[in-house]
């Protein structure tokens, strides 16, 4: 009996640290920007997007996959940021989206992934251009990423 009362004390402490660290990371602030502008999110921030003076698009960085290979070290495969954004048009519809970093990217290459998005009822393009980590930073975690997107929106017929 003392041994699970051990064991769950100990799990519900372990739980407890873990969720107080995700609580004290400090949310960065909203950016705003506009279409066929490249602009940068980092872990949990987000960026409105508009063409005049209302906000047409919010994307959100919600989630990073990554890997990185330590230093000195001889890795299989090559380090990739994989983003998930929240995107939410001026109707609050949302939908979530995962872009891959494609380990197969030919060499000076200038996108790491193209997608497209439908919302405001209309088509627009979402491109994923860069990730990068903060300076000296040996062991990235989430907080140290930071993407680079740019959302094209399509011109009218006729302009």
């Amino acid at each position: 009996m003392k041994s699970h009362l051990l064991i769950t004390a100990a799990l519900m402490s372990l739980g407890a640290c873990t969720n107080g660290e995700k609580e004290n990371d400090a949310v960065p602030a909203t950016i705003t920007t506009g279409f066929n502008q490249e602009f940068r999110l980092n872990y949990r921030q987000q960026a409105n997007i508009s063409s005049g003076l209302q906000t047409e698009l919010t994307v959100k960085a919600t989630d990073f996959r990554y890997a990185f290979c330590p230093r000195n070290a001889n890795c299989f495969t090559a380090d990739f940021v994989w983003p998930t954004l929240s995107i939410q048009d001026a109707q609050g519809q949302a939908q979530e989206m995962k872009l891959t970093s494609n380990p197969r990217v030919v060499s000076g290459a200038t996108l790491l992934d193209t997608t497209s998005i439908r919302a405001n009822g209309q088509r627009y393009v979402l491109q994923y251009i860069i990730w990068d980590v903060a300076p000296n930073t040996d062991s990235p975690q989430k907080k140290d990423i930071s993407v680079a997107l740019r959302i094209i929106k399509p011109t009218t017929n006729g302009q």
